[in-house]
């Protein structure tokens, strides 16, 4: 065997360690033998490796063979770059080999930095250290591959490190040694280097100083350890790549006598670094006390000007401190004062207002600053530094009532598209919608074209055969229809069970929770029809979805027995899904005149998407046709179409193995929710619609079940609420997603009939968590006059108390709904949130409950809002001074009348 041989079989076979033992005993002759062949081992694995993945996936061998070389690569990785490092003999060629793409992979194991090291120790010393060098220049983050092993082979050869941030971050994260020679020349680059401070974030001061802060301290020198610090606050940052440095110089806790001479760089600090380290800042300038006047001036001026009310407050402290030091410089600090007025923290903008009424006297002539920045100021905050500045009038004229943009138009519907069997631009249900008009009108009109129409797709399908025992999805019940016209018989007729066989239900698939512990009874007729018409069990969908599967079963049947209509009934006129009653009664004259009467399914769902009301007009016309259908029709337009259902839901949450409803003793802690359909209605005598559609929903949100939820509200488009009900159980379907979208909302806006609770839970779930795109379909139903706000305040009291969602985000898509023109509507929200969220007896009041009563207080001025909500009364009451109270007080007082 060759020395060649040899090594190649030691690196195919991955054999580590008895390669490094081969390579520590190669002469510098062999390696140069080596070293010039070594590139193109790489290119003969790449080469028969893909020959043989050839052999056995001929049809698909290149991406086969692209992932098959890369696992084989990603394996043999580490003795690929043991092999480079033991033969190649330019520091250069070798590097570039360590790193080459073939050797540097993204998914193999880590290299072992002893086996290479030990290789590395066998080559002469200056090829070492110009390898390592080399080396540590091509690290470009701490979790490279390579990083450790550079910062190895610096160690090992004594070589001096580059000047590399990156290298300094990878160094960092290495395991330490004992008496690391890299230290003297690393450690003080920790201030300069970017990426040091995020890899030092996770160092602790307690219970005592870990590993780098502890070195840091003990082995550099007091004074550029200081200046380091403030060095590397002043370049900025990211807090977490600062919160290091922020620890070093509490640990070091410099005296006043070397906080002062680097006082200018603290009071750089203030405005606009991070909030730990404006904290550093801050008490080192405190430390510096007494400032000179200009400094204290800037000090004042940022610390206010900051976010943090911590910051803030220490500013005004200061500010109070030097007004009565020296009062006669007060004006030089009202503009720190006023731009207090404006900071987020109430009692920020509170202790600002209380220090200009407290030195008022002192700021006599600088009335026009503090009055233009008073609407900053709560409205009774700024109404007492309005009288004491501005006189009678000045509050109604600062102020002011806000303006709001008007809400939307209510846009008309649009008309339905024109039928056709070929998909277009238009939401899938249209498309649907529009296929079955066209496929039931092509037969009738022309059955020979519409044939050669549809031959394409249908033998372009022909390799694809789904089980169809059971058919849900409407695009493969088209394929059965297209395939039935072009190729009659291709699906054969199930037959009905023979006399020996047991006549019982079958449940196949999916078994809802209830029907799990399911025993075998005898088979009702009506699913032993849903059995044979290839229809699944109802607990397989939801009622809307079944309505649908249901017609297109009716139109298959009918094309098999040659009875179908001349033309569809059910296509609607608008894309909201209503009908027109005078298109359905020409519809009827059409299948009158060719003696055939429509299908049952299709005549349900067309009285469904006739417009709410009666139709008197239209049902003196309906009852002159002469067909089964048009006396239906006729009776269904002379009265008030379906009465409205009642609709509601019911709150359930897991105890146990069991789904239990919620009750006033309300648990603190739950494992599940789930919203329980209730949905109870008058029979109508139709039974598609008594035994399907209306039918008690499900509380299980099943997979598939919620599939085609657009189509929904175009099933039912004059009772937008039953469609609300059937859409619950896929409300809460789990912290990352929700089948119920503003897409679906806004269907249920676009259609008619009362909203009530189902409908306001979906609008408080879509706002709770901010889904984007809920607040123009909300507005469109304000503007509609169809939004019961009442209910969206009761059930988003629910959501926040009951789910996941929680208060901050809720009251931003408040606002924004409020600043788009619902500003009306979000107070009636409110009015019914409030109490339904607020802290009961024994809870825990937090900042989220202080800022949705702050923001009602505000959206109570803006509507004028009047009467009294008695929780809020009874926090008003409360003799404790915190902001929540306050807030309560003020909100009160809008709503009473009575001063605040």
């Amino acid at each position: 065997m060759t020395l060649w041989t040899e090594i190649c079989d030691l690196i195919t076979r991955n054999q580590v360690t008895r390669l490094a033992d081969r390579l520590v005993t190669l002469t510098e002759e062999e390696r140069a033998e080596l070293s010039g062949r070594l590139p193109g081992l790489v290119k003969e694995l790449r080469r028969v490796h893909t020959e043989q993945v050839r052999a056995r996936h001929p049809d698909d061998f290149e991406e086969m063979a692209s992932w098959e070389v890369g696992d084989l690569l990603d394996r043999l990785a580490g003795a690929l770059l043991l092999t480079g490092v033991g033969v190649i003999t330019g520091p250069a060629a070798a590097v570039t080999w360590m790193t080459g793409r073939d050797v540097n992979r993204r998914w193999a194991d880590d290299p072992n930095v002893a086996q290479v090291c030990r290789v590395a120790a066998t080559r002469p010393p200056e090829w070492r250290r110009d390898v390592a060098v080399r080396l540590a220049r091509r690290v470009r983050r701490p979790a490279d591959r390579i990083a450790p092993l550079a910062v190895a082979l610096l160690r090992e050869s004594g070589a001096v490190p580059p000047d590399h941030d990156p290298l300094v971050a990878a160094w960092l994260a290495a395991p330490s040694v004992a008496d690391d020679p890299l230290t003297p020349v690393l450690l003080p680059r920790v201030f300069d280097a970017d990426g040091a401070g995020r890899a030092l974030r996770d160092e602790r001061l307690e219970p005592r100083p870990t590993r780098w802060l502890a070195a840091v301290a003990r082995e550099l020198p007091r004074e550029q350890v200081l200046d380091g610090c403030v060095s590397r606050f002043l370049r900025g940052g990211e807090a977490q790549d600062l919160r290091f440095f922020v620890r070093l110089h509490m640990l070091l806790d410099p005296t006043p006598a070397e906080s002062a001479p680097r006082l200018r760089d603290y009071l750089r600090l203030l405005p606009s670094a991070p909030g730990t380290v404006a904290e550093v800042a801050a008490g080192q300038v405190r430390e510096a006390m007494p400032l000179d006047h200009a400094d204290l001036v800037e000090a004042v001026d940022a610390l206010t000007f900051r976010d943090e009310a911590k910051l803030a407050a220490t500013g005004l402290r200061w500010l109070d401190q030097a007004i009565r030091a020296t009062p006669e410089a007060a004006a030089d600090l009202v503009t720190a004062l006023t731009t207090a007025y404006a900071h987020k923290s109430f009692d920020v903008r509170n202790r600002a207002a209380e220090l200009t009424l407290k030195h008022s006297g002192l700021f006599a002539g600088h009335t026009e600053a503090i009055l233009d920045a008073i609407p900053g100021l709560p409205a009774d905050v700024g109404a007492r530094l309005a009288a004491r500045f501005g006189g009678e009038g000045a509050v109604e004229e600062l102020i002011e009532a806000r303006q709001f943009p008007p809400l939307p138009q209510v846009p008309s519907p649009g008309r339905f598209p024109e039928p056709s069997i070929f998909p277009g631009q238009h939401e899938r249900w249209i498309d649907r919608e529009r296929w079955m008009a066209a496929f039931v009108t092509g037969v009738a009109e022309d059955r020979a074209d519409l044939c050669r129409r549809l031959k394409p797709h249908v033998e372009q399908r022909t390799g694809y055969r789904p089980d169809r025992d059971e058919i849900t999805d409407p695009d493969e019940w088209q394929a059965v229809l297209a395939e039935e016209l072009v190729m009659p018989g291709t699906l054969p007729e199930i037959p009905p069970f023979g006399p020996d066989e047991p006549l019982v239900a079958v449940t196949v698939g999916f078994v809802p929770p209830r029907l799990r512990s399911f025993q075998p009874e005898p088979l009702p007729p009506v699913h032993e029809w849903r059995r044979r018409h290839r229809l699944p069990h109802p607990e397989r969908l939801s009622p809307p979805s079944d309505v649908l599967v249901n017609r297109y079963a009716e139109l298959y049947g009918a094309l098999r027995a040659g009875t179908l209509p001349p033309v569809l009934l059910a296509t609607p006129t608008w894309t909201t899904g209503h009908l027109d009653p005078d298109v359905l009664l020409d519809r009827l004259e059409t299948c009158a005149a060719a003696g055939v009467e429509p299908l049952r399914a299709d005549l349900a769902q067309a009285l469904l998407r006739l417009p709410r009301g009666g139709h008197p007009a239209a049902a003196d016309r309906a009852a002159k046709i002469d067909s089964a259908a048009a006396r239906r029709a006729a009776g269904w337009l002379a009265g008030q179409g379906m009465p409205d259902p009642e609709c509601g839901l019911r709150w359930s949450h897991m105890v146990g193995a069991s789904m239990v409803e919620f009750d006033d003793g309300e648990p603190e802690h739950f494992t599940a929710v789930r919203l329980t359909p209730v949905l109870r209605a008058a029979p109508t005598g139709d039974e598609l619609i008594d035994e399907v559609l209306m039918r008690q929903p499900s509380d299980w949100a099943g997979e598939d079940m919620g599939t085609r939820m657009g189509g929904w509200p175009a099933v039912l488009p004059s009772h937008r609420e039953v469609v609300a009900v059937n859409m619950l159980p896929f409300v809460l379907r789990g912290h990352w997603y929700t089948s119920v979208t503003p897409v679906e909302l806004s269907g249920l806006a676009a259609c008619d009939g009362p909203v009530g609770e189902a409908t306001a839970v979906i609008i408080a779930f879509l706002l709770g968590s901010r889904a984007p795109g809920t607040i123009p379909v909300v507005l469109r139903m304000a503007a509609g006059g169809d939004l019961p706000a009442e209910a969206i305040g009761r059930q988003l009291a629910l959501v926040l108390r009951r789910t996941w969602l929680e208060i901050r985000p809720a009251m931003a898509a408040l606002t924004e709904l409020a600043d788009a023109g619902g500003h009306h509507e979000v107070w009636r929200i409110l009015r019914t949130l409030l109490p339904g969220i607020l802290p009961g007896e024994g809870r825990r009041i937090t900042v989220p409950h202080t800022e949705l009563v702050a923001f009602a207080a505000d959206v109570a001025r803006w509507t004028g809002a009047r009467g009294e909500i008695p929780v809020v009364a009874e926090f008003a009451r409360s003799r404790r001074t915190i902001r929540f109270v306050h807030e309560c007080r003020r909100l009160h007082a809008q709503l009473t009348g009575a001063p605040s």
